[in-house]
């Protein structure tokens, strides 16, 4: 298992330890501090939960003074369970509950047997999401996927190759329609850097020679797998090669096709639907004029 470590002063003895004992098993990368010098907690705890956030199938574990520091920041980032754990039974329920995927732990409070007796029991432990019983930790936990405080800004490209046909990929999330490839902004980034980062994780090609082209609201959109509000900016770009490789985590397939085909013949989800037929009237009109 790929587990992100990370702490601040007050927690480094404790996740070197953690580090330690834990290597053997798992893939561990250790995000900082390296050293006792007085940092900021909030630093730390962000870079660990956005790597998790990316990383759905890792494990985060947060080392400060108490845990609770570094649970409150990590838990500002969207996809992010953070739960203090101070024993195994509290392990064993931040899993099996509330399915965390970050764990945070004070080091001034926990001995290093009794910290690492939490961890074992965690990561031994697994979310109980499904059957009569766990359909209510399902919802409940959906639930918290809800609370989005404001509308997510994201991008996506319509990749056009040289025979002018439009890339496009079926999604799990969108109920296994199709749509364009794309994704969120990450801090820091400006638009086209996340729509070329995107682009790459999602299907393995360099895009170039982007162009701004549509925007639009998808308002909690019936066919995504989550309560979400976004904020739709999509560009026309061009492929460096028109040979790709799906994630699957994002797509089951791709396919390039002619866009009225694709129009015609294909289920795609609203808003990718709406691109194409502007792109297609855009085309039209160009030939009148």
């Amino acid at each position: 298992m790929q587990i992100f470590t990370a702490s601040d002063h007050g927690g480094l003895k404790l996740k070197q330890f953690l580090n330690k004992e834990l290597s053997g098993k798992h893939k561990i990368e250790d995000l900082g501090c390296e050293s006792e010098e007085s940092c900021d907690y909030p630093d730390f705890a962000e870079k660990l939960a956005r790597k998790v956030a990316e990383n759905k199938e890792s494990i985060g574990i947060l080392c400060c003074g108490t845990g609770i520091g570094m649970s409150i920041a990590a838990n500002k980032i969207s996809g992010v369970r953070a739960a203090v754990l101070w024993n195994n039974e509290s392990a064993k329920m931040a899993r099996e509950h509330n399915n965390a995927n970050i764990i945070c732990l004070g080091g001034c409070l926990l001995e290093e047997k009794q910290a690492l007796d939490a961890v074992e029991t965690f990561l031994k432990s697994e979310f109980k999401g499904t059957g009569k019983d766990g359909e209510r930790h399902k919802r409940r936990v959906g639930k918290l996927d809800e609370l989005q405080p404001f509308p997510e800004v994201v991008v996506g490209a319509l990749i056009l190759n040289e025979k002018n046909e439009v890339f496009l990929m079926k999604s799990p999330k969108w109920g296994g329609l199709y749509i364009v490839p794309g994704g969120h902004i990450e801090v820091g980034e400006n638009r086209l850097e996340a729509l070329r980062r995107e682009v790459k994780e999602e299907t393995n090609m360099d895009i170039y020679d982007e162009k701004l082209f549509t925007l639009h609201d998808a308002i909690f959109p019936k066919n995504f797998h989550k309560k979400k509000h976004f904020v739709m900016i999509d560009y026309l770009a061009k492929p460096k090669s028109t040979e790709f490789k799906v994630d699957g985590r994002e797509g089951t397939e791709g396919i390039w096709i002619q866009p009225r085909l694709a129009l015609k013949e294909l289920k795609m989800d609203e808003y990718t639907k709406k691109a194409l037929e502007d792109y297609v009237k855009i085309i039209d009109l160009a030939k009148v004029f």
